[in-house]
């Protein structure tokens, strides 16, 4: 049974950076239209309409902004106040990135007052933040370079740096590195040295191809690595695209030392539509759908071709269509081509065909089990799930004496079990 919780505190965290100093449905067929639709429809709306605002309007509102910062009025429509504006821009965790836009376009003191203080005090922080991770992240780089760990960092650390006017823009609570799997032990010992811990969280062969570590500095700052072996947890997505096929496509990532090196561009896609598709279907969070935007806005024509080529061999054909659709819709992507393309394809048994509707620990370990090869592995899984190793058991819940523990994994399995059918509702 994993341990969501570490996951779920870190993307919380990731919303508003904070600092103590020292001193100081995945949208498929016809659905995928009336989506674009409904986007179109709120960005539309006149400006004092008579109806409550829903939360998908003003998230049209703060994408519209992203896209077309000097176009169009700041005046809100009736309904939707300046508090509202910042919760649902602090929700989607774009205040810094819509701030920065606003400001860059010369539209920011256009916006309400609310709205410019808040944005302007969470720079501060999240400058001062960034700062001292940014110091931190070189450093550990080179440790691992040096140790002869080979790392990729990709997702929001790298894109913060490649696709963003500025890193502390892109919000992220942590730094997602790729390493092949026979080098973790390396890695964790390189981590260890400098001062990082890992908190109890299960793992297995099969349960889990990734783990978290984290430190508190003398700032009180929070630095975290979210180690990954293989690019998704998912049995279904985990093996799509290797280490070793990464690793030949990687890049210099030189504004986080002469050691670091991230993925070329139609790679990283690649990989964020896996990310959104696989660990959270459904979501509309618009920091991830920008991702999809930046990343997809900076393709050549040929390079878009090979998006589709790979996706297509892959059986990411339909993933990497309604993740498109999705930039397209809430930020103008114009990716029809593509799309079209990849949905001309029609159906194949290899296609992955990630969860719809609502989620549940139930349904993703079906989702696994039919993925794996054979009974064996199926009922390594179930028991990775089922008796997570002792010494997990032992940090997890205080437990010192041997004779205790099979009481507590009863105990752990009978609470645990309502969990495993409980909704979880998409990030938005």
């Amino acid at each position: 049974m994993g341990d969501d919780r570490t996951r779920q505190g870190r993307r919380n965290e990731g919303r508003v950076p904070s600092v103590r100093l020292s001193r100081t449905d995945m949208v498929t067929g016809t659905t995928a239209e009336a989506e674009r639709r409904s986007v179109r429809r709120a960005l539309m709306r006149p400006s004092t309409p008579a109806a409550p605002v829903r939360e998908a309007d003003i998230a049209a509102i703060v994408a519209r902004a992203l896209h077309d910062p000097v176009g169009g009025s700041p005046q809100l429509p009736l309904g939707v106040d300046a508090a509202a504006l910042i919760a649902a821009a602090s929700r989607h965790r774009v205040l810094l990135l819509l701030g920065w836009t606003l400001r860059a376009a010369g539209t920011l003191e256009e916006w309400p007052a609310e709205f410019i203080t808040a944005f302007q005090q969470a720079e501060r922080e999240a400058v001062i933040v960034d700062c001292i991770r940014h110091a931190e992240l070189v450093a550990a780089l080179a440790a691992f370079s040096a140790a002869g760990v080979r790392v990729v960092v990709f997702k929001g650390a790298a894109l913060a740096h490649t696709h963003y006017p500025a890193p502390h823009v892109r919000v992220r609570a942590d730094t997602d590195l790729l390493v092949v799997a026979s080098e973790v032990r390396a890695l964790e010992d390189v981590l260890g040295r400098l001062g990082y811990v890992r908190p109890a969280e299960t793992s297995g062969r099969l349960v889990s191809y990734q783990s978290h570590y984290h430190k508190i500095d003398r700032h009180g700052v929070t630095h975290a690595f979210d180690v990954h072996w293989r690019i998704s947890n998912l049995q279904l997505l985990a093996d799509r695209l290797t280490f070793q096929e990464l690793w030949e496509h990687r890049i210099p990532l030189a504004a986080l030392g002469s050691s670091a090196v991230t993925i070329d561009d139609v790679h990283a896609l690649l990989l964020a539509l896996v990310h959104l598709a696989g660990h959270h279907p459904g979501s509309r969070n618009l920091l991830w759908i920008h991702d999809l935007h930046a990343l997809a806005s900076r393709l050549t024509p040929e390079e878009m071709r090979q998006v589709q080529e790979i996706a297509g061999a892959r059986g990411l054909g339909p993933l990497a269509a309604d993740g498109l659709a999705l930039a397209r819709n809430w930020f103008g992507q114009a990716v029809d081509p593509i799309i079209d393309a990849l949905r001309a394809r029609g159906p194949r048994q290899d296609d992955a065909m990630v969860l719809e509707g609502p989620r549940t620990q139930a349904r993703v370990l079906r989702l696994d089990l039919d993925a794996l090869p054979d009974w064996r592995a199926r009922g390594r899984l179930i028991r990775e799930h089922l008796l997570p190793s002792t010494r997990y058991m032992r940090a997890r819940y205080g437990v010192r004496s041997n004779l205790l523990l099979p009481g507590f994994y009863i105990w752990r399995v009978l609470v645990g079990t309502p969990k495993w059918f409980r909704s979880n509702k998409p990030e938005h």
